[in-house]
């Protein structure tokens, strides 16, 4: 089994394909294939995870607050801005209607979003970062759930 940490990503993962504007190029890594034929598409990573101690004797619970990243990569046209607002109100519905994660959290919140453009690509692309909370609990000494 893996780390509680990687099956919510995984979770976030299968939330979000099949999506109506990104489909199936959704992928578990912040190394994203930004080739024509992967646009729109999206990019799942854990950014950090801050724990605290719920109980006072070992093995003590802990209620942890995992943060993932969504990127959003979308052809650069005149309206990128609208595509990455629909694609961000499709992962936002999708997210919310898993607060869960299947089981595996006690909540999911959307907290942050930015856009931005870049040249690094066949074409220029237009991104969107989605910063998500996610609390679950663990046992210490079973990262595994």
């Amino acid at each position: 089994m893996s780390h509680l940490r990687t099956q919510i990503r995984q979770r976030i993962v299968t939330n979000l394909t099949g999506l109506t504007t990104t489909g199936s190029n959704v992928y578990d890594t912040r190394v994203y294939p930004l080739a024509d034929n992967k646009l729109p598409g999206l990019a799942v990573y854990t950014k950090s995870e801050a724990t605290e101690y719920e109980t006072m004797s070992p093995p003590r619970t802990l209620r942890k607050t995992l943060t993932a990243v969504i990127e959003i990569y979308v052809k650069m046209t005149s309206t990128f801005d609208e595509v990455l607002d629909t694609i961000a109100a499709e992962i936002e519905t999708a997210l919310y209607s898993d607060l869960t994660q299947n089981g595996l959290a006690f909540d999911t919140k959307v907290v942050s979003f930015e856009a931005d453009f870049g040249g690094d690509a066949e074409q220029p692309l237009g991104q969107g970062v989605i910063e998500v909370e996610v609390i679950y609990a663990a046992t210490e000494g079973s990262p595994e759930g």
